[in-house]
């Protein structure tokens, strides 16, 4: 059971606007429903916390550390094993962060949901946005002795804040999986990039088999701050739609990796 009453919103398909959906009853949890859109398939929660539980009850520094909690009770096992063998991953891991200096060598690069941290590579002028307001607030502070600033708001909302083209990359790590509206999203950052700007993107991959064997013990799986459940053809329809070029960096393990990166373009 969650700890506090939360205020809700049904939500249409994220993807396509349908109302037109069916449960997913394997994945779902006991006070939140997966379903899969009808029309185009993407798979979501049918309801979202409003914007002002994101922002103080259900911030994600707080739901992770939850999450962690929980597993470490109901999977002994699995977390021990994972807790050993994480470091060792890390040895072979790139650093994700800085997968935007690929694209990019230098400019004014926007961390969407960027916590409580300033993880910008240094060559660039770090800004972010970010909902929770204790995280918003300390990455303020460091992102501002580098000669950028966050921004205390739901996405959409922060994005106005900025000028047309003003951004030379953004980096949307472990945040478009929360996000109510990230087509919306997707479509005002389009606006915000310079031409040839790019969009780093790190999702849960609903479509690793890892999810397929594992069902709702999936670590994809958290409610209720992951919303949307992209898929490489998800992700992929979704950047194109809104006017991006999509790249897959990590397409070789698109169905054994648990999480998907890709780069998407404004042309």
């Amino acid at each position: 059971m969650t700890d506090v009453m939360i205020q809700r919103a049904l939500r249409v398909c994220p993807a396509c606007g349908s109302n037109s959906q069916r449960p997913l009853e394997r994945y779902s949890h006991a006070e939140w429903n997966i379903v899969s859109c009808t029309l185009c398939e993407f798979v979501y929660l049918s309801e979202a916390p409003v914007y002002a539980a994101l922002s103080e009850d259900l911030a994600w520094t707080k739901q992770f550390e939850k999450e962690k909690r929980r597993r470490r009770q109901s999977q002994p096992i699995v977390s021990w094993l994972d807790r050993k063998l994480r470091w060792r991953l890390h040895i072979l891991r790139d650093n994700e962060w800085a997968y935007i200096s690929t694209k990019i060598t230098s400019g004014r690069v926007l961390d969407v949901g960027c916590g409580a941290v300033n993880r910008v590579p240094d060559q660039f002028t770090p800004f972010g946005i970010e909902i929770g307001k204790e995280a918003a607030a300390a990455s303020d502070k460091l992102m501002r002795h580098k000669g950028g600033h966050v921004i205390h708001a739901p996405t959409i909302e922060g994005l106005t804040q900025f000028a047309d083209g003003f951004f030379d990359g953004v980096i949307m790590r472990s945040y478009l999986e929360h996000e109510s509206h990230p087509r919306e999203v997707l479509r005002a950052l389009h606006d915000k990039l310079r031409p040839g700007g790019v969009v780093y993107v790190k999702v849960p991959n609903f479509g690793t088999l890892n999810r397929m064997i594992r069902g709702v013990d999936w670590c994809g799986f958290r409610f209720p701050d992951h919303l949307n459940y992209f898929d490489v053809r998800g992700l992929e329809r979704m950047a194109k739609s809104t006017g991006y070029r999509f790249q897959l960096k990590n397409g070789l393990s698109r169905l054994t990796n648990d999480n998907m990166h890709a780069f998407l373009t404004r042309p």
